[in-house]
């Protein structure tokens, strides 16, 4: 799917870790910068040492990082008030036509957390908001339906190599996300996909 160039021009990616990106739309991410997009990623719990190979994975697929201003770089943050507030003090929700982050029903309570800050922060505009399929969270979804998917097949070696800067990951580990997106792709007679759930398309 290529995004509307008139409608979609800046999006805002919330995620919990390093890597949540590369590993679940990054070469969505990719095909979106190629076609002109900016995206940008909010990074909550940054505090990961493999933080430190996100300038490399963000040069390849072509999007900026942002992350959560912690007082503790050892805490995990938690949704609140103050929260919401440091947020749209360094970062103006108006900027962006999309937004896209973690589904409610992924087994990592870090994601989970990503979901509710990304609809607190739409309350005062109208965006579109895509949730991601973030493999292998995934298991526990029971009421994901996917109703985008984005052909990835031109941007699937950036993905991978993407991938493979993580050295905290196992070294086959870009096999498997490869995998995925091949069974995805086969949804939609492609080589490679990754898909989302769109939760609301604004006029």
């Amino acid at each position: 799917m290529a995004l509307q160039s008139n409608k979609i021009k800046k999006i805002l990616a919330i995620t919990a870790h390093p890597d949540d990106l590369e590993l679940s739309f990054g070469g969505s991410v990719h095909k979106w910068f190629n076609q002109g997009c900016i995206v940008d990623n909010l990074i909550m719990c940054h505090h990961q040492p493999h933080k430190q190979y996100l300038s490399k994975t963000s040069s390849i697929l072509g999007f900026s990082s942002y992350y959560y201003p912690l007082d503790d770089v050892n805490m995990r943050p938690v949704l609140t008030n103050d929260m919401i507030q440091r947020i749209e003090g360094f970062l103006n929700i108006n900027d962006y036509d999309l937004l896209i982050t973690h589904w409610k029903e992924d087994w990592h309570q870090d994601h989970r957390m990503c979901y509710d800050i990304g609809n607190t922060l739409r309350r005062k505009q109208p965006l579109d908001v895509w949730y991601f399929d973030a493999f292998p969270y995934n298991q526990k979804y029971k009421s994901f339906e996917t109703n985008v998917y984005v052909d990835i097949s031109k941007s699937i070696e950036s993905k991978v190599k993407a991938i493979k800067e993580y050295k905290n990951l196992p070294s086959d580990y870009y096999l498997r996300v490869q995998a995925y997106n091949a069974y995805r792709g086969s949804f939609i007679n492609k080589q490679y996909a990754e898909c989302f759930k769109v939760d609301t398309i604004n006029a």
